[in-house]
């Protein structure tokens, strides 16, 4: 009987010793840990909103261009306007804005909160650059911008995004 254990204990090990347990998602994980990190200094982007400045980072999304940072700075730029605003050093901000025709609606959370007229966009050449420029306004006018460099990358997005005309600033850092 011993002779019979020894045998299948000896067959089990020569079967076992030529099979390799992989997981795909284990190796895809190890391999994150792997790989070099990503300098995210080059997309690096200063916003500043009412007296709060920060540091926030590009990453492109379906919807366009999310800016953001590990304080919970969360801005949402589809090429031409801010559609949404959260964080920016206040608890519970969160602003959504769209635009219909010529006017641009305001909403924070669920409830609207402002309509602005706004006009067609326009374009001037300024210092080598390209400024593009919409005239708003509601009860007070103001002008929204996106400056573009020579290269055609955006360098610098001025626009209001809140029924308080409170006016957000994003300037490409590099």
């Amino acid at each position: 009987m011993t002779f019979i254990r020894v045998f299948y204990c000896g067959l089990l090990l020569v079967l076992l010793s030529g099979c390799v347990i992989q997981s795909s998602q284990l190796s895809a994980l190890t391999g994150l840990f792997k790989s070099p990190p990503v300098d995210l200094s080059a997309n690096s982007w200063s916003v500043r909103y009412a007296d709060h400045e920060a540091i926030v980072y590009a990453i492109t999304v379906p919807e366009g261009t999310l800016f953001s940072n590990k304080a919970g700075d969360q801005v949402l730029f589809d090429g031409w306007s801010i559609r949404q605003v959260k964080g920016m050093g206040r608890r519970g901000l969160d602003y959504q804005n769209t635009d219909n025709s010529n006017q641009r609606t305001f909403m924070r959370g669920n409830r609207k909160v402002a309509i602005h007229s706004c006009m067609a966009w326009q374009q001037q050449e300024q210092s080598g650059m390209i400024r593009f420029s919409q005239q708003c306004g509601d009860i007070e006018p103001y002008v929204n911008s996106i400056l573009v460099a020579k290269d055609g990358s955006i360098a610098l997005i001025h626009q209001v995004v809140d029924d308080r005309y409170t006016a957000m600033t994003l300037t490409k850092l590099n």
